[in-house]
């Protein structure tokens, strides 16, 4: 049974996700990501744990600094392909002006500080 994607794995999705944002930009990446994500239809393989360590050790080793729109990319597409039904977060923070995005699952932010994110308001379903 897998448990899930591995850090290098990780490490070539924020790679991608990287480039396709830089060089597509954000609307062509994120229709990418949901194509690429595709929709779960099967029972969830590996956990979601895993999922998003490789994400946080892939970012650590990841060349710059992988912001938090490439991590969120990164493991939504990993989750959603393994069966989880993973719902992509961008917030905003109106003054002073801050971005966030962030993963959820049922509801739930995956390893975020609930209180944290509390100051950010989530667009529309929009970029779910």
């Amino acid at each position: 049974m897998s448990r899930g994607p591995s850090p290098v794995v990780a490490f070539a999705t924020l790679a991608l996700t990287r480039s396709s944002l830089r060089f597509l930009g954000f609307r062509r990446t994120l229709r990418l990501v949901r194509r690429a994500a595709g929709t779960p239809t099967r029972p969830p393989r590996g956990t979601v744990e895993r999922a998003a360590h490789s994400v946080a050790v892939a970012a650590a080793f990841f060349p710059g600094r992988a912001v938090c729109l490439e991590q969120s990319l990164a493991l939504y597409v990993l989750l959603r392909r393994r069966g989880h039904p993973a719902e992509l977060k961008i917030g905003v923070q109106p003054y002073p002006f801050e971005a966030h995005a962030w993963v959820e699952i049922e509801g739930r932010p995956l390893f975020e500080n609930e209180d944290a994110l509390s100051k950010y308001t989530p667009f529309p379903g929009a970029f779910a």
